[in-house]
């Protein structure tokens, strides 16, 4: 029997500590990309194209992109360079074709729902949400330990997760959906203490050291509630 890849990418964010493993993951998975477009993909043909068909990339990969070729040394600057100057003589395209006809205004637009790196980085992350529910339904003892003992999701993914579970058959559809609530809520009460503890010391009965030592806080929460830069809801 072969190794479960996508198991062992689980199971080692699971214990990362992080507030939502499947962000984690999704995080390991935009650094991937991004490394290996700047590095080969930037001068493939092939995928150079896609760039260009899709107008870019969204706003956030763009501005990744943007910041990670813009290291001191770096040639990279070369690469997109080449790229934007055939998105920018399609954008002139699709200028004049707009001109014509008003139905073509939408191509001028680098959305989500086109950019290369989104549809990558969605694709891998469904098939970890989808692992996480095979997992639940199969009643993996040893994931179901993990789990429990991890600080859950962020609401997008665990939303998605919740919706993934409804397509399952009634009986472990519910097992699964009483078992990530029960995490969830689990974490969002130790947030919420967390929280309140930060809150507590903020006042000047505190040193500074005391206040130090919770401000991760503030930033974790805000993950756990929207997600990571850039995720997409379901």
């Amino acid at each position: 029997m072969g190794v479960d890849i996508a198991y062992l990418h689980i199971k080692r964010a699971v214990g990362s500590d992080e507030e939502c493993f499947l962000c984690t993951l999704e995080d390991e998975i935009e650094r991937k990309y991004m490394d290996t477009y700047l590095s080969e993909l930037v001068m493939d043909a092939s995928s150079r194209e896609k760039i260009i068909e899709s107008r870019g990339f969204c706003n956030h990969h763009f501005y990744r992109i943007l910041i990670a070729a813009s290291k001191p040394g770096s040639p990279d600057g070369h690469g997109i360079a080449l790229v934007n100057g055939s998105i920018v003589e399609k954008l002139i395209e699709d200028l004049h074709k707009q001109s014509h006809n008003n139905g073509e205004v939408h191509r001028l637009l680098a959305t989500e729902n086109k950019c290369p790196a989104c549809i990558h980085i969605a694709e891998f992350s469904r098939m970890y949400a989808e692992k996480i529910v095979e997992l639940l339904s199969s009643d993996d003892e040893e994931f179901f330990r993990l789990l429990k003992a991890s600080k859950g999701f962020c609401i997008p993914h665990f939303a998605t997760l919740m919706q993934m579970a409804k397509d399952v058959t009634p009986t472990k559809s519910q097992k699964i959906i009483r078992t990530l609530t029960e995490v969830e809520e689990k974490n969002l009460r130790r947030l919420d203490s967390e929280l309140a503890e930060y809150i507590k010391r903020q006042s000047y009965e505190f040193s500074e050291k005391n206040r130090v030592a919770v401000a991760d806080v503030v930033p974790r929460s805000v993950k756990k509630i929207v997600g990571r830069p850039g995720v997409r809801s379901s």
